[in-house]
């Protein structure tokens, strides 16, 4: 298990802390997981959009931990949607298997943990400890989907256009590429961004707290016009 530390970072006993672990997951994984941590669980929820629904208004738990099979879409969108309703609270993610692709996507959610449930007995206490104090923990080798994913100068440039507004037909065009090219470029930007459609991609360039921002929009010292509406 890798632990990055926040700057802020204090570290304080779980159990010195009130029993506010909020579980998100079916009857029987949630019976598990609160065996686990005995008398710390203060509700469950049994899916995501049941959390956030049940939590809103509501003062947040210390933490919540979500057990999902995989958290690639459409349940990383809704991830994002609770992290932000609990203003604040870390959320730690648990899944049937970690992979670039599921770290990438549970990081770029906002999320400040992932363990796989095949840990779930020795790393649980030990993570919950870590996203309580302020840090980020996840698999040990995958240490390095902590930093954000480095996109070459091609990609940015795509994935630019992609947030105006272009198709892949008319990056091609302006960008003088076959359109198989501009549809490699995408395939391995949404690879390191963790996702997997247009859509997602903008979402998370557009959001300032984890995305690249639109300073990715400056693809050259050339204004790029706007997409025509009619497309090839």
């Amino acid at each position: 298990m890798h632990v990055a530390a926040s700057a802020q970072a204090v570290t304080v006993p779980l159990e010195q802390r009130a029993p506010s672990v909020a579980l998100v997951a079916e009857p029987a994984r949630a019976k598990q997981l609160e065996a686990l941590i005995p008398g710390r669980v203060a509700c469950t929820f049994a899916d995501v959009e049941q959390a956030i629904a049940g939590l809103a208004g509501e003062a947040p738990p210390s933490a919540v931990v979500v057990d999902v099979p995989e958290l690639l879409s459409p349940r990383a969108p809704l991830i994002a949607r609770l992290v932000q309703a609990l203003a604040g609270a870390p959320v730690l993610i648990v899944c049937e298997q970690a992979s670039a692709r599921t770290v990438r996507a549970a990081l770029g959610a906002g999320i400040a943990g992932l363990l796989t449930r095949e840990d779930l007995g020795r790393a649980l206490e030990p993570s919950l400890h870590a996203v309580l104090a302020g840090q980020v923990c996840v698999p040990d080798a995958h240490r390095h989907e902590l930093n954000p994913p480095a996109l070459s100068a091609r990609e940015k440039q795509i994935l630019g256009l992609v947030v105006m507004g272009y198709m892949n037909a008319q990056i091609a065009r302006q960008l003088f590429l076959a359109e198989s090219t501009v549809k490699s470029h995408l395939s391995s930007a949404f690879a390191k961004l963790g996702v997997r459609s247009r859509n997602e991609a903008v979402s998370i360039i557009l959001d300032p707290e984890r995305g690249y921002g639109l300073g990715i929009l400056a693809v050259g010292a050339e204004p790029v016009p706007a997409p025509s509406s009619t497309t090839a």
